[in-house]
């Protein structure tokens, strides 16, 4: 593959809104299904773009003030498409479900969540649409609200634009549940993002470590400081009782060694309870040790 087309496939990538570290080592297949949501993500900036400028070209008659709103408008729908687009991806990491009866409850609120981001997709590509319409079927029109209506309601072809620039919204969301049969990105993804977690909580830990060691030096130092003018006057007083009371305190005082404790299997995840091992006694163990036999 020469540089040229190489170089667009990895441009078009990075507007997929995925992270293109991880796409890059991927095999051909799967860069290719990003290129093209890539393409369609472009070709919605395009149509926000257009759609802004044809709709203020009717309110303002300013070149520049149009081209800016149109530019404004398409950049903001293009990064809330690809936000929406960046949440349609399964769960990476480990997580536990709380709810009773999970599987009946995580599919509705699937469904529902799901529902909810293709509604606002729909009314993206609706509201982008209506200005299409009159740019490409009546581009002399002045009342613009007037003819939106009129073309929903009286020519076929204003619907056929309006659902053209849907599918072109939705196609991208179709290709990212395509990619998860493929396999290999989201497992590689996966991995990448557990092993971040995991190096992260492991740094925390060290100087979780020596930030409790520290504070530790510290207090017994201070300390140290404050109980040697008693000791001094002690030992001046009675030596055998100095020397006790300074081998306890030395004793007490010493280096600990720090470590988290924890509380789940898998940190930093949390998601298994430790298992606790009890050694169960017999019945016979339990009044051996109630009738305390004697000599």
């Amino acid at each position: 593959m020469s540089s040229i087309p190489k170089d667009i496939r990895n441009n078009l990538c990075k507007f997929s809104g995925e992270d293109f570290a991880v796409i890059r080592v991927c095999s051909t297949k799967i860069q290719l299904y990003f290129m093209v949501i890539g393409f369609f993500v472009l070709l919605i900036l395009f149509c926000c773009f257009l759609s802004a400028l044809y709709f203020t070209e009717h309110l303002f008659h300013n070149s520049i003030t149009d081209i800016s709103v149109g530019i404004i408008w398409g950049y903001i729908v293009t990064n809330l498409y690809v936000l929406l687009l960046y949440t349609i991806t399964p769960s990476l990491l480990p997580k536990k479900d709380r709810k009773k009866n999970k599987g009946i409850a995580k599919s509705i609120d699937l469904n529902i969540s799901m529902a909810l981001r293709i509604s606002l997709v729909i009314l993206l590509g609706t509201i982008t649409a209506q200005p299409l319409n009159i740019f490409l079927l009546k581009p002399d029109s002045e009342a613009f609200a007037i003819d939106i209506r009129n073309l929903l309601t009286n020519d076929f072809r204003g619907w056929f634009i309006t659902v053209i620039v849907i599918a072109i919204f939705l196609l991208p969301i179709y290709l990212k549940y395509s990619i998860r049969k493929l396999g290999e990105f989201y497992e590689m993804k996966s991995e990448i993002e557990k092993q971040i977690i995991e190096d992260n909580y492991r740094d925390f830990k060290k100087r979780y470590k020596l930030i409790i060691r520290d504070k530790i030096s510290d207090y017994n130092k201070s300390v140290w400081e404050n109980l040697m003018p008693f000791l001094t006057k002690l030992e001046q007083l009675n030596t055998t009782t100095y020397q006790k009371h300074f081998n306890e305190i030395k004793n007490e005082l010493v280096k600990e060694k720090i470590e988290k404790y924890e509380y789940w299997a898998n940190p930093p995840f949390r998601t298994i309870h430790k298992s606790e091992t009890k050694n169960l006694l017999s019945e016979q163990d339990l009044l051996n040790h109630i009738y305390l036999e004697t000599d």
